[in-house]
């Protein structure tokens, strides 16, 4: 059985309280992390050496305050405040006064306490709430903004989702909740966070290879240039070092190494450091261009990366793409125009087109709705020709139509703008109708 190390970080009792409900899966084992107070979370992240797989934060403040100190390859989950917890909170309330008083919130959703006070008809009682989301949070500041609420007479109570908070005013006798998670809200979490980590591990094992094909001009081959692929060689075989990659040398101009997907994440760190391929390309005259290829088997995933590399022969010298094992591309990576679009095709010849696919990619990436023919051609490294066409047959279906053209103080003819109609777009290609250049941000 894959066993998964998610560490937990929060107050002590509220750690031991998601501890013991973390017992209840086989598939973890946990290690805690304590705070006094919500500002150490981002220290305890990035002083922690030992290997895992997910982090447990105890509600969304320590999230986001350690958000940036979280390594890359490590899933992380908080444990939000839901409806479920403020009705807990109310009920606390009411048996304590018989009747629900002015109450200070922090850190919960608006919505939440709006449609709640709705269904208990309780809208006539006003209520105070102070939000930060990804702001940093000021504990001390948090309890004496609380504090100065209830000194002014303008709230009855304090709910509080902070657990120094709690206790400093508890200390100060003053009228305060804790506001805690319910077993069921934690659990939730905890089972999302478990099928998260379970698909990361099993992509992590997928099969990983990498196509580097030197490309020398057949008029120039000579002794020097001879030499210099030599060199190169020697240098990817070095690099395939850093993937403990088994290596394919043959006396063509292709070199293959053979990884997992894990390890390759972790070197290029997620995909955005080809430093590597630059090197290769800045240091020797041959240019190299590289293909890469995820899948379940070795064999699916050398087919990912023979057709990758032809991609990557296609759009540039140097570039690089990767095919996952969902038949979708990537590229060129390293790169600010990197795109991502589904090779796979639908039974609809229209959504079949890779090339309107790749259009909408870009205009994701580029979060235009107006382009030109021009602009199109230089994005997508194709003739002005071909992206009229382009656009002409999306006018065709409306999804695309002419709204004028560029200012006269351009140079030349004055193009004609096309503004594109997103959702439309999206819905040909089979896409959702809003850019996802990250597929692999596990963050909730």
């Amino acid at each position: 059985m894959i066993k998964l190390t998610v560490v937990i970080v929060g107050p002590e009792p509220l750690v031991h309280k998601i501890s013991k409900i973390a017992s209840e899966f086989h598939e973890l084992k946990t290690k805690s992390l304590f705070y006094e107070k919500v500002e150490e979370s981002a220290k305890l992240v990035r002083e922690l050496q030992e290997p895992k797989d997910i982090y447990i934060f105890a509600g969304p403040t320590p999230f986001f305050i350690a958000k940036e100190t979280i390594p890359l390859d490590v899933i992380s989950y908080y444990i939000p405040f839901e409806g479920s917890d403020i009705y807990r909170l109310l009920l606390e309330v009411f048996e304590m006064y018989h009747h629900y008083p002015i109450i200070s919130y922090d850190i919960v959703e608006p919505h939440y306490l709006e449609e709640i006070y709705e269904e208990m008809g309780i809208t006539s009682i006003p209520y105070q709430l102070i939000t930060f989301n990804e702001d940093p949070v000021d504990s001390d500041g948090l309890a004496n903004y609380h504090l100065n609420l209830w000194k002014e007479g303008k709230v009855q109570v304090i709910a509080t989702t902070l657990n120094s908070v709690y206790e400093r005013l508890t200390f100060l006798n003053i009228p305060v909740f804790l506001i805690k998670h319910t077993n069921a809200n934690i659990r939730d979490t905890l089972r999302k966070a478990v099928l998260s980590g379970l698909n990361q591990k099993q992509e992590e094992a997928q099969i990983t290879v990498l196509q580097f094909q030197m490309i020398l001009d057949e008029s120039e081959r000579n002794d020097r240039l001879q030499q210099e692929c030599l060199f190169i060689k020697e240098r990817i075989v070095e690099f395939g070092n850093l993937l403990f990659s088994s290596t394919n040398l043959s006396d063509s101009e292709v070199i293959t190494l053979y990884t997992t997907r894990g390890v390759f994440e972790k070197v290029t760190k997620k995909w955005s450091d080809f430093s590597f391929l630059k090197e290769l390309n800045e240091l020797f005259t041959v240019t190299v261009n590289l293909g890469i290829g995820y899948g379940n088997t070795a064999e699916s995933a050398a087919y990912n990366a023979r057709n990758a590399l032809e991609f990557s022969l296609r759009e540039k010298r140097g570039s690089s793409f990767l095919i996952d094992a969902d038949k979708r591309i990537y590229g060129p990576l390293g790169t600010e125009e990197t795109v991502n679009y589904p090779l796979q095709k639908s039974n609809d010849n229209q959504q079949n087109s890779l090339t309107v696919r790749k259009f909408y990619a870009w205009l994701s990436m580029m979060q235009k709705k107006e382009v030109t023919t021009r602009e199109l051609s230089i994005g997508m490294n194709t003739s002005e020709r071909h992206a009229a066409r382009i656009l002409k047959n999306l006018c065709e279906k409306k999804i695309a139509n002419i709204i004028g053209k560029e200012s006269l103080h351009q140079k030349g003819r004055p193009r004609i703008v096309y503004e594109i109609d997103f959702t439309e777009l999206a819905k040909l290609v089979n896409e959702e109708g809003k850019p996802n250049l990250d597929p692999y941000l596990l963050t909730p």
